[in-house]
């Protein structure tokens, strides 16, 4: 694929910011779909793309047995984002059977998380279909880290992996830097996060 060649030189030594902005603004405007969760990681990238594009689509993938104070959290990121292209999946497109099911994104059910329990996989078949870049920000599964790119070619879209290879410490002194609220189940885990002095705030979007 030729665009992904392109988007690869380009895009191989900007911050993961400036690499969004690029693919928003100029590569894929009005082309680009994100997929994210409740996890922290998903809340860092949402704030990249409310301080680029709010209007930008957001697809938030939710198992089917969600928590209320999930919900609440979830609508608590559109607000404070003020995301305004927003969808909510929880379980796969209609399957035909006449094409293949390649776009989905696996998920921690939520009632069995503490346990280790199930997962779930939500096909996005017809939900990607419109768009030409897709912004996996989920993060449910450590992807396979060394032999993935940023950016890669999957299903006939380009995908794009933002926080490859990064840290949980880098990604808690961003939610700390930037005053971003973590899911209530976790946040009483988090109000104690320590830093050293030698790391690096977070505030320029060092990724």
């Amino acid at each position: 694929m030729e665009s992904l060649k392109e988007i690869r030189a380009v895009t191989t030594d900007l911050p993961a910011f400036d690499m969004l902005r690029y693919l928003l603004t100029e590569k894929f405007p009005g082309q680009a779909v994100v997929t994210a969760s409740l996890r922290s990681p998903s809340v860092v990238v949402l704030k990249m793309v409310s301080d680029i594009d709010p209007a930008t689509p957001v697809v938030f993938c939710h198992p089917r047995s969600v928590f209320p104070e999930s919900e609440t959290y979830r609508d608590q990121l559109v607000e404070l984002f003020g995301l305004s292209n927003v969808k909510v999946v929880t379980q796969s497109d209609s399957m035909t059977g006449k094409r293949a099911f390649v776009r989905s994104e696996k998920l921690l059910n939520e009632v069995h998380g503490d346990t280790g329990g199930s997962w779930e996989t939500i096909h996005l078949h017809d939900t990607l279909a419109p768009y030409k870049c897709w912004i996996k920000a989920v993060y449910h599964e450590r992807p396979d880290e060394p032999s993935e790119q940023r950016v890669d070619c999957y299903a006939d879209m380009v995908t794009v992996n933002l926080l490859r290879r990064r840290t949980t410490a880098v990604i808690d002194r961003f939610m700390k830097d930037h005053d971003l609220p973590y899911h209530p189940k976790i946040s009483r885990q988090k109000e104690h996060v320590a830093f050293t002095p030698s790391d690096e705030p977070m505030t320029a979007y060092h990724f």
